[in-house]
Parts: C-alpha cells; sequence; structure tokens
C-alpha cells in the first residue's frame, strides 16, 4: 500500500471512531425521554400465534380474538405536559370494522421511568427508559436491550411471563405470553415493523465505503503501472 493509500485508509478510520466517539457522548448526555414517532403514525398487530388450550387453563376463558385477528391504531394527537406525554389515539378493536370511526382513547405516558407502567409505548431513548425504569421496579420485572419482561400471576393462580419487544421508536413491536415451561400462549406482532439501523449500522456502512474506494483506487494504480 503506497503512501497516499495509506493516509486514506488511516483517515477513515479515525472518522469512523471520532463520528461514534461523539455520538456516544450525546447519548450519555441525554436526559430527557420524548416520544419517538409523529402524528399520523398508523400500527397494526396481528395475532400470529395462539395457544387456544392453553390460554383457557391459564386465564380461565376464551380469548376475544382467533388467530390471524388484527388491531388497528392511528396516532392522532401528541401533546407534552408537565409529567407526562398525552398521546390521543383511534383504535379499532379485534372484529371491528375499519370503515367505520375507530374509538378515541386517550394514553399518557409518564417522563420519569420511575413511574412506569406496562406501557403500550416506550419513551426513546428506549434502552435507557427502559433500564431506568427497571431499577424502579419490583423483581418481577426484568430486561434485555429494548425488551421488557414481567412475572406474572393469573387470576386462577397460573404462572405466565409476559414479553414486550419496542423498536428504536418505542412502539411495541412484540408482545408474546408464555406458560410456565416456556411454550408460548398468544403472540401479537407488528405489521409495521422497520429495520432497526443504528448509529453502528451506520459507522460500518462509512468505513464500507471508505473502504471500497481504498480498493478501487488501488486497483487503478495497479492498472496505470501494468
Amino acid at each position: 500500500m503506497n503512501q497516499k493509500l495509506k493516509i486514506i485508509f488511516i483517515v477513515g478510520i479515525l472518522n469512523f471512531v471520532i463520528f461514534s466517539s461523539c455520538f456516544n457522548v450525546i447519548g450519555k448526555a441525554e436526559i430527557e425521554h420524548e416520544i419517538g414517532f409523529t402524528e399520523g403514525t398508523e400500527l397494526i398487530w396481528e395475532i400470529t400465534v395462539l395457544d387456544l388450550e392453553s390460554f383457557r387453563e391459564i386465564f380461565g376463558s376464551d380469548p376475544n380474538f382467533e388467530l390471524g385477528d388484527q388491531i388497528r391504531m392511528i396516532i392522532r394527537e401528541i401533546n407534552e405536559l408537565t409529567f407526562y406525554w398525552n398521546i390521543y389515539i383511534e383504535f379499532w378493536d379485534y372484529k371491528t370494522d375499519w370503515g367505520l370511526s375507530g374509538e378515541t382513547i386517550e394514553i399518557l405516558i409518564a417522563k420519569s421511568p420511575d413511574a412506569y407502567d406496562d406501557y403500550l409505548f416506550s419513551l426513546t431513548p428506549v434502552e435507557d427508559y427502559l433500564e431506568q425504569a427497571i431499577a424502579a421496579l419490583p423483581s418481577e420485572y426484568s430486561r434485555s436491550g429494548l425488551t421488557i419482561f414481567k412475572q406474572g400471576k393469573s387470576d386462577s393462580g397460573m404462572d405466565y411471563l409476559w414479553e414486550k419487544q419496542f423498536d428504536s421508536r418505542g412502539i411495541l413491536v412484540i408482545e408474546t405470553y408464555y406458560d410456565e415451561s416456556d411454550e408460548i400462549i398468544i403472540k401479537s406482532e407488528g405489521k409495521f415493523q422497520i429495520i432497526p439501523f443504528g448509529i453502528t449500522f451506520i459507522g460500518f456502512t462509512i468505513f464500507a465505503i471508505i473502504a471500497i474506494i481504498v480498493v478501487s483506487i488501488k486497483k487503478k494504480n495497479l492498472r496505470i503501472k501494468i
């Protein structure tokens, strides 16, 4: 590798390191938790797994949905209050007519993670919000990345595990209930999931582009010499 190529390569590495470091500093300085989606966002969840026998045994009744059923909501209004984020949604429950107006529902999300209350959404940055929430929640709760778990007990005295996985916007993408044997009772999945392109992905993309440029220049120089 000639001197020019070495300089280009080293500059590329330094840019990547500086870019990543600057973002980490900014991320650590983040103290406010905000809404990560906008008004007009449409969300649809579908029941993708349903063990009806297990559901009846654990919860003591039949569900109000079937395999393949969907619910829908549209974020109509978002307001920032002193201690909460206020969200108004238009909601269509299972087996309702989407051609008609949905039900208007108000959702409040506490800005402080200490007041977390099994929300449908998480504030952003999600991992930081959930990490702080877990520190204040009882031992039934745990967390892994953007996923929060809760060990519950049904009215019939049966144990189950409730898992909620959020995307980077703080939207619930997968909700799953497990029985005592870790078998799935119910699984609901969002039909709107996005590819979680985070800062690491962007950094490696930049690095890959620089590497491609370096290789191209090297090949060009080789052709010239030949």
